[in-house]
């Protein structure tokens, strides 16, 4: 496995865990699975900030880190292809992690529920704070870098 494979991988493997651990854990608790909101959003909060943090990594390398590295170590391509990974991988997994919770607080708290049993608002935004968290954590540093602020834009001349 080249290092490119495996950075590759890396980042599919942290995207689709992140995604896949967002849906189960929020609609497990309204599908009959023993788990209530409470302890799925608590192992949520023990799941997530590995892969997180390697989304994190994988981004900042993006962006800096394969700078410090020759040339033949990341092909040309490469980088397109990881950042193209990091810019719609975290917004695909926000969306999917996001209707999974809202369906979940309207299936727990629609009419056919029993009562109290439901999503409370609180656990609800602590779901979006977290996948909040995934944008920030992921994307943050490419907005930076795709849209640098005016002490950092180059001249006209400089076509790079």
């Amino acid at each position: 496995m080249t290092p490119h494979v495996a950075r590759k991988w890396l980042i599919y493997a942290s995207l689709i865990t992140t995604a896949a651990a967002f849906v189960f854990f929020l609609i497990a608790p309204v599908s009959g699975f023993p788990l209530t909101f409470e302890q799925s959003i608590r192992l949520l909060e023990i799941l997530l900030p590995v892969f997180l943090g390697y989304l994190g990594t994988a981004t900042h390398f993006v962006i800096r880190g394969s700078q410090a590295l020759p040339n033949n170590f990341v092909p040309s391509r490469g980088r397109g292809e990881l950042l193209a990974l990091l810019v719609r991988g975290p917004v695909l997994v926000f969306v999917i992690a996001t209707v999974s919770a809202i369906t979940a607080f309207g299936i727990s708290n629609g009419s056919a529920a029993p009562p109290g049993s439901g999503m409370s608002l609180e656990t609800l935004a602590i779901i979006l704070t977290a996948v909040l968290g995934l944008l920030t954590v992921s994307t943050n540093l490419l907005v930076s870098a795709l849209f640098p602020s005016e002490d950092r834009v180059k001249p006209l001349g400089d076509n790079q």
